[in-house]
């Protein structure tokens, strides 16, 4: 805050001596505001574009915190198309339900389950060379022919 520097309050200085105080003041509120500007070129600096994409990114990114999700939710959280869920659904192949049979919500613990149960389960001893049975009836072909 600015404090004046009024003559009644310092009785025993002389004019110069308040003049210097003065000065003092002065200089110290121009560094202050040229502080404040500085802040704001910074502030101004920033790309409105730049935040806009980030709470879009935030706002998309909000499903992680809910129980039940939308269509749109679901594809951003399982990374699928919406015609692929669209499928999943008409085919019951994904846990949902439609409370009033036209939206179609998911519940989050349900797709983690349906996730876990219908991912391809790659065990470690298992190697890229095709199985054994499926050798053996490449042979039988071959022997048929």
């Amino acid at each position: 805050m600015l404090n004046s520097i009024r003559s009644e309050d310092y009785p025993s200085f002389s004019n110069s001596k308040l003049i210097y105080m003065a000065k003092k003041e002065i200089e110290r509120l121009e560094k202050r505001i040229e502080l404040l500007e500085m802040q704001i070129k910074k502030l101004k600096s920033v790309e409105p574009d730049i935040i806009n994409q980030r709470i879009k990114s935030i706002e998309d990114t909000l499903y992680s915190t809910k129980d039940i999700l939308n269509m749109k939710e679901v594809c951003q959280y399982l990374d699928i198309s919406q015609s692929l869920l669209y499928k999943l659904t008409c085919n019951g192949e994904i846990p949902h339900f439609k409370p009033r049979g036209k939206i179609i919500f998911f519940e989050k613990k349900e797709l983690i389950k349906w996730i876990k149960n219908n991912g391809n389960h790659v065990s470690e001893d298992s190697s890229e060379l095709p199985s054994q049975e499926s050798t053996d009836s490449n042979n039988n072909e071959k022997e048929d022919s």
